[in-house]
């Protein structure tokens, strides 16, 4: 798959109208990891993510806007007022980002002003893995932010720089500590590292265990078509929630997704399109020292973004055995790499004292 994950989005909507449109989109009100959109160094940027029902009636939709250097800056949420045939703004999300932090701070649209009500502040590490997440509420009483956040999130990897674990606390107003952690996502991989299964849990404290929730199970359907199928866990068995199918076009971009509602009947919920334009691949800062591959998992080619003290170094790639399967010297700040000669796997690969895990889908 082209677009993975490269940063999961924590924030959740309160809105009424966004609500009910995600509801319709994602059954377990949380989007895919799988199939999510990439925020990364891109030269062809979504710019239009709209939302129709079955009818054909538009009934939502995301524009995104990105800086200079292709980084995304804010998107902006609409809803549809059908008899009037117009778009009304009903809340906005605004990035930043300072070092190691990105900020995202999430506003409705209350009459003509903007209002906040949720800001989210990402820590990652120097390989820009997301390492924990506070959420703050808006005091409208002080006109400012909350000091204490309500909630924490924190990812745990692999030794392969896999997630494996997202979890959830949320502060004690009383005491003004972190709870224990009581939701949690699971994530499961098959043998050559794809993305399987994501498994929601919450914990139950007179069992002393995790519950399952939901879970989201992925497969393809063709080379441009991924299906996730929603769960619920009920009656000591996994349920068939709704599925949603994510069609790809020739560039492995993502075009278009069907929501279901349940598996049964196979009747369409919803759908989406999604709408692209050229944009600038964003620099990479003299002073990163970190290399960057995208999209990862890759299926014919891969673009390698490196900082400028690599220039004119030796790219190696090697297979899961160890087997050197591909070389060549890297002259750009970033390089297309042909893959499609290789088949499907893990591979490994290396450029001066750095090393990378690839995934090939």
């Amino acid at each position: 798959m082209n677009l993975r994950i490269i940063i999961l989005s924590i924030v959740v909507m309160t809105i009424s109208v966004f609500v009910s449109a995600q509801t319709a989109r994602n059954p377990l009100n949380h989007e895919p990891a799988n199939v999510t959109l990439q925020k990364s160094i891109s030269s062809w940027k979504l710019s239009e993510e709209i939302f129709y029902r079955a009818d054909g009636t538009q009934f939502d939709k995301r524009s995104f806007n990105y800086n200079e250097n292709g980084q995304i800056i804010s998107d902006v949420s609409f809803s549809c007022n059908v008899s009037e045939n117009i778009w009304n703004e009903t809340s906005k999300r605004e990035f930043s980002f300072t070092g190691n932090k990105e900020t995202i701070l999430t506003s409705s649209l209350n009459f003509s002003n903007h209002q906040y009500f949720s800001k989210v502040e990402i820590e990652y590490d120097t390989k820009r893995k997301p390492v924990y997440s506070l959420t703050y509420n808006w005091n409208s009483d002080a006109d400012d932010w909350y000091v204490n956040p309500y909630l924490r999130c924190e990812w745990e990897y692999d030794n392969m720089e896999k997630t494996i674990v997202y979890r959830k606390q949320y502060m004690n107003k009383q005491t003004n500590k972190w709870n224990d952690f009581d939701i949690r996502i699971l994530y499961i991989y098959d043998e050559a590292g794809i993305l399987t299964d994501e498994i929601f849990q919450s914990w139950n404290p007179e069992q002393s265990t995790w519950i399952n929730r939901g879970m989201y199970a992925y497969s393809n359907n063709s080379e441009k078509q991924k299906v996730a199928t929603s769960f619920i866990y009920a009656s000591d068995k996994w349920m068939i929630d709704g599925k949603t199918i994510y069609s790809y076009d020739e560039e492995g971009k993502l075009a278009r997704c069907d929501y279901f509602s349940d598996n049964t009947d196979n009747l369409l919920n919803a759908y989406s399109l999604y709408t692209y334009s050229e944009g600038v691949k964003a620099p990479v800062s003299v002073e990163s020292k970190d290399v960057i591959v995208y999209p990862n998992p890759a299926v014919s080619s891969f673009e390698l973004v490196i900082p400028e003290e690599y220039l004119g170094k030796v790219m190696y790639l090697f297979d899961a055995s160890g087997n050197q399967v591909k070389s060549t010297v890297i002259n750009n700040l970033t390089t297309k790499i042909d893959v499609a000669n290789l088949s499907k796997g893990i591979y490994f690969l290396k450029i001066g004292d750095t090393s990378k895990t690839i995934f090939l889908n």
